[in-house]
């Protein structure tokens, strides 16, 4: 299934960094919970959304209206409403809604509450992403979850009574599981689930983690790539076989319920990222800058601070075509269509030798314009995009 591609595609990303306890795996920009003032923080995303359109009228973004906003973290499930629905408004406002925009919000079952979610569906939210990560009890408490399997189990149950459309995470391929586990738990959750979508990722253990330190102490053992492989091939035949296709290397979804959000990351569209930790990258006019790239600062309070009374970034970054390409290609490889290669400014960033080596192993190949990663070779997709640009 080819998904069309469109640069005039925009989405919004909206980062909520606090949560109720930091997960041992976890590197994202994530906080424990303190008290929140809502006005301060309505006010500061706010100013960063008028800021960023007036970055778009800058760059001369020709861009539709929004097509996706993600509510991202974080736990952004423990969001106080009225700054969610105040985003939303002014989102609205300032760049209108697709008429099929995709709206997401991430939730945690240890958050969950049977009527915040028919409070997020009233104002507006049609899309639900559920962080279960896992469907065992042991495996839970291993990975650090405040929730067991019934929690979880709950919240994934009344979801799909409240939305037409829920993606669930699901966290595999550890130490000590055991594939036929696995593997049972995956196709009961699915038999007794009306999911639209699924994230599955492999557990890597990520620095300025606690898995990290522990496993430099040798607390903690890892399994090697070919388990890794093995446990990747039997989850997507158990998703295949029902109806959930791999559009990208950790995602799966019904037709049609591809996220539209992530969509835009990997076939590098225009974005905008509001919220400590959050960036964005959109497009350029301008003849020496091909993409800018907006940073935001990460620290909850320094955020808040800087934009308050006015918007300021940590940083941005102003991307040349050689930059731009190997974002375009690292990017837009982990889809399963591949790579639309007009997309590239200079093809040449692929090295010819490296192209034909890895082609003459059926590793790679262009059809219809795609550049496209054969599916058994997916699993080693960091290290081929590293071999077409630095044999």
């Amino acid at each position: 299934m080819l998904i069309k591609n469109n640069n005039n595609l925009l989405s919004l990303y909206i980062h909520w960094p606090y949560c109720e306890a930091k997960c041992p795996y976890c590197d994202f920009n994530s906080h424990v919970n303190e008290s929140i003032d809502s006005k301060n923080w309505i006010q500061s995303y706010t100013n960063q959304l008028h800021e960023m359109k007036k970055q778009l009228l800058e760059h001369s973004v020709n861009s539709n209206k929004l097509n996706a906003i993600f509510f991202g973290g974080g736990t952004p499930s423990l969001m106080p409403l009225e700054i969610i629905e105040s985003v939303l408004k002014t989102s609205f406002n300032l760049f209108g809604f697709e008429k099929n925009i995709e709206i997401s919000l991430e939730a945690n079952p240890s958050s969950y509450e049977k009527d915040k979610f028919q409070d997020l569906k009233r104002i507006g939210i049609n899309r639900l992403s559920i962080g279960v990560q896992s469907l065992n009890d042991k495996n839970l408490k291993f990975l650090g979850r405040l929730h067991n399997s019934f929690n979880a189990k709950t919240a994934v149950e009344h979801a799909t009574k409240t939305f037409n459309n829920v993606s669930v995470d699901l966290i595999y391929a550890f130490h000590g599981q055991k594939i036929v586990n696995w593997t049972n738990e995956l196709k009961i959750f699915l038999e007794n689930n009306n999911l639209q979508h699924l994230s599955l990722y492999q557990l890597t253990i990520e620095e300025g983690t606690k898995f990290f330190t522990d496993y430099k102490k040798g607390l903690l053992n890892v399994i090697d790539n070919d388990r890794a492989a093995d446990f990747y091939e039997v989850s997507k035949e158990i998703l295949n076989n029902h109806k959930f296709f791999n559009y990208e290397v950790s995602n799966y979804a019904k037709k049609d319920f591809e996220c539209k959000h992530n969509l835009n990351y990997w076939k590098s569209e225009n974005w905008i990222g509001i919220g400590p930790g959050a960036y964005g990258r959109i497009w350029s006019s301008k003849s020496n800058i091909k993409r800018v790239e907006y940073q935001n600062y990460r620290n909850p309070k320094t955020w808040l601070s800087k934009n308050l009374n006015k918007s300021e970034f940590e940083k941005t970054n102003f991307f040349d075509s050689t930059t731009s390409d190997i974002d375009t290609l690292t990017m837009g490889l982990r889809l399963f269509e591949g790579m639309e290669t007009n997309k590239l400014y200079d093809k040449s960033i692929i090295k010819n030798d490296a192209f034909r080596e890895l082609q003459n192993k059926n590793v790679i190949r262009i059809k219809n314009g795609f550049l496209k990663v054969n599916e058994n070779y997916m699993i080693k997709l960091n290290s081929i995009v590293n071999f077409l640009i630095n044999p």
